[in-house]
């Protein structure tokens, strides 16, 4: 949750910072592919490898968490233990969640008129 939670906030980052190119998109809501520059293409693919990145991390190790807790829930090796894990494995998520909106905000607040 931890590595999930750091990675899903600079990918919040690299995404918050694309408010910046926020002029390239009509009324429609369509962005003009002419008006971003390249520069914006590598802001994108960071921030999207970053987020989906923190949430596999997370899944991976929170899947193996859930097993862990069930099973030291079951057998009564760590009962205690087995609990925190269950319960970190489903609330990780959303914490992870509120990482990645707290650095898109940070990363956005720059450009936010």
């Amino acid at each position: 949750m931890v590595i999930g939670s750091i990675l899903a906030f600079f990918g919040g980052i690299q995404s918050g910072s694309l408010a910046q190119f926020a002029g390239a998109i009509d009324s429609n809501g369509n962005v003009e592919s002419g008006a971003l520059p390249a520069s914006a293409n590598q802001i994108a693919l960071a921030a999207g490898a970053l987020s989906v990145a923190a949430f596999l991390v997370w899944g991976a190790f929170a899947l193996w968490g859930l097993i862990q807790g069930i099973i030291a829930g079951v057998k009564n090796r760590g009962r205690g233990w087995g609990i925190a894990a269950i319960v970190l494995s489903v609330v990780g998520g959303g914490i992870v969640f509120v990482f990645f909106v707290v650095g898109a905000g940070i990363g956005a607040a720059p450009y936010a008129s």
